[in-house]
């Protein structure tokens, strides 16, 4: 689902898509609306004439993120400028940096069951968790990933890339005291899983799973790395397509993201649950083909 937020994002960055922020268009003149779960359901246009020449109803409604795609979305837009610069997210941005986000939220749009492109901002009821977990996205540090091969070595195609952590970076855990709709609690967080992308074209949509730390590639284990990477408990990636070449980048511009699970306490002894809070590290890698013994003879 997270993915999906960032999908959304590209389409509102394309010009063609004709992105609108105004959250004064719930809907076109003359529609009429109703609500059903995160979904605000309008129905426009009057009719529209099918392949068989009958006319049906055509719908349009508006998807609100979740509070963990709308922390992801900040964390895309913190290193890709494209998507920092989508009007509703820099605007989204610069409230959250003024600190009048709170009672914010990101729609997308959704006409005859495909997404236009199109945000808005639209005001929510902000609640003392919700601001404490928007909050936490800006407290929970990146973790650094160990990756074997090591970063800034070029792979050769089809070689697993081993993305794990250390015990002592899984190990972390981050305690605030935070303030929301003027309630104060303490607030803490550690790792629960990641997921891993590679950035690799002909892997788009391709979330690679992880629970627990995952583990490293074992060079004295005498199984190949193909092996080791099937192994329980291992992420490995694999990237099918050479970078450096015409038409494409120096490398392909994947991502980790850590879930952290979060909680809350107002007296230090009965915690409740605050939910996931995501932090996104980028993770470029170049690619490489190499030639097989019998591509190598003379």
């Amino acid at each position: 689902m997270v993915s999906c937020a960032l999908a959304m994002l590209v389409l509102a960055d394309d010009p063609a898509a004709g992105a609108d922020p105004s959250p004064r268009r719930a809907g076109d003149s003359g529609a009429t609306s109703r609500i059903s779960g995160d979904r605000i359901i309008t129905t426009i246009f009057g009719q529209r004439t099918s392949s068989t020449g009958r006319s049906r109803t055509v719908t349009s409604y508006w998807v609100t993120y979740t509070a963990a795609q709308v922390a992801y979305i900040l964390q895309v837009a913190s290193t890709t400028p494209r998507i920092a610069e989508q009007p509703v997210v820099r605007e989204f941005l610069e409230r959250s940096i003024a600190g009048t986000a709170d009672e914010l939220t990101i729609q997308y749009r959704v006409v005859d069951g495909r997404a236009t492109g199109e945000l808005r901002l639209v005001p929510v009821t902000s609640t003392a968790a919700s601001s404490w977990s928007r909050q936490m996205v800006t407290v929970v540090p990146p973790l650094r990933p160990t990756l074997s091969p090591p970063a800034g070595i070029t792979v050769p195609v089809s070689q697993p890339v081993f993305v794990s952590y250390s015990a002592a970076e899984w190990g972390r855990v981050v305690e605030r005291t935070l303030n929301g709709n003027g309630v104060s609690a303490r607030v803490r967080a550690w790792p629960s899983r990641f997921e891993v992308r590679s950035g690799d074209p002909v892997a788009i949509g391709q979330v690679l799973g992880c629970a627990g730390r995952g583990r490293t590639f074992d060079p004295l284990d005498p199984a190949s790395p193909a092996q080791q990477s099937r192994r329980p408990g291992t992420c490995a990636l694999t990237y099918r397509s050479r970078t450096g070449v015409p038409g494409r980048p120096a490398a392909w511009v994947g991502d980790v993201t850590v879930w952290w699970w979060a909680e809350w306490s107002t007296d230090g002894r009965t915690w409740r649950p605050l939910g996931e809070i995501p932090r996104l590290t980028p993770l470029p890698r170049s690619v490489r083909e190499v030639p097989t013994a019998l591509e190598s003879r003379p």
